[in-house]
């Protein structure tokens, strides 16, 4: 026992104060390193989230269905016919 300390609870309770301050600032340190370890490898953003992208992506869709339509009907003109008529007759 130390001089002048008549109980060794106040220098535990210190030592015990101390190592939970290390343990806390340890784990601190560690997971500011994950931390930047995550930023350095992280793969870079995908195309489609750049706004000129998303923005493209939007015109494209937004024309989709008018094309679409365009499409069916010159596919559709294009189509031999199944009538038996003259003109389409192959004898």
């Amino acid at each position: 026992m130390f001089p002048g300390m008549s109980d060794p609870w106040p220098l535990w309770l210190a030592k015990q104060r101390h190592a939970e301050l290390i343990h806390e600032a340890e784990q601190y340190r560690l997971a500011r390193e994950a931390e930047q370890y995550r930023l350095a490898t992280a793969h870079p953003g995908k195309p489609a989230d750049h706004p000129s992208a998303r923005l493209l992506k939007s015109i494209r869709a937004g024309l989709g269905r008018p094309f679409a339509a365009v499409r069916r009907g010159l596919s559709g003109y294009q189509a031999p016919c199944d009538d038996l008529c003259p003109d389409c007759a192959t004898s």
